[in-house]
């Protein structure tokens, strides 16, 4: 079974990548462009300010704003997937977590160009790139977040159609309290306030071991960890507890 979808997905998220980029003269470009135009606004606004205490500000910046990206694309493209295929589930019988999981492989497509710009910044700013041999493991455990948090966004907008709208506002929401421009050490509260958020795991995580070479905490670790598996199984309970009614609602 989990061949099956496995099989299913990476052909879903081919076809659909290959379908974006046909007829576009730019091609994969188009996904860097984003992050990129992103990075450039906040580093112009921030880094005398905000920024003015981060070792590697620039580096700091853009990692959060590609590893945020990554987990909104996916996320806010959930909300709508079941829809935009309601006539092939209606019509065919196969997993419909597949589309959940192609939709996550698609996007990693795209973070996967975003990545080596990365590198390439690293090289430009003169920092070792050998911590991006972590970066794969990181990205597992991140992926296996993205794709529960995709699975409850994607059943629960059948049943309820604001969930759209609602989780653009509250994706908005988390992009100003997670630490992607600014840092929060020192702010106890909102510190506090960002142990509840996975995003901010993850994202440290990575500046960590790719940007400043040092091992993380264990407990940011653990959090990654704990974060990634329980989204993970709500997701695929939820999922699979309302996907039996997806052909009646659409």
């Amino acid at each position: 079974m989990f061949k099956k979808i496995l099989n299913l997905s990476i052909a879903l998220a081919k076809a659909e990548f290959k379908l974006r980029n046909e007829g576009s003269y730019l091609g994969i470009f188009w996904y860097l462009l984003n992050p990129l135009l992103m990075f450039l606004i906040l580093l112009g606004v921030f880094s005398n300010k905000l920024g003015q205490d981060i070792p590697n500000y620039p580096l700091y910046l853009l990692l959060g704003i590609i590893l945020f990206n990554f987990f909104r694309q996916a996320t806010t493209e959930s909300t709508e997937i079941i829809y935009e295929n309601r006539g092939l589930i209606k019509s065919i019988n196969f997993p419909r977590q597949a589309l959940i999981s192609s939709l996550v492989l698609k996007t990693l497509f795209s973070h996967i160009f975003e990545i080596i710009l990365f590198v390439i910044f690293l090289f430009v700013f003169n920092v070792s790139p050998y911590g991006i041999i972590f970066y794969p493991l990181i990205l597992f455990f991140f992926c296996l977040f993205i794709y529960g948090v995709s699975l409850i966004l994607s059943a629960l907008t059948v049943y309820f159609i604001d969930i759209d709208n609602i989780w653009t506002f509250a994706a908005f929401l988390l992009w100003l309290g997670t630490p992607i421009f600014y840092s929060i050490e020192n702010q106890g509260w909102l510190f506090k306030l960002n142990l509840l958020n996975p995003i901010y795991y993850f994202i440290s995580i990575a500046r960590d071991l790719i940007i400043y070479a040092r091992i993380p905490e264990i407990w940011m670790i653990s959090g990654a960890i704990f974060y990634s598996l329980l989204f993970l199984i709500v997701g695929l309970i939820i999922f699979n507890k309302l996907k039996v009614k997806f052909a009646e609602m659409i």
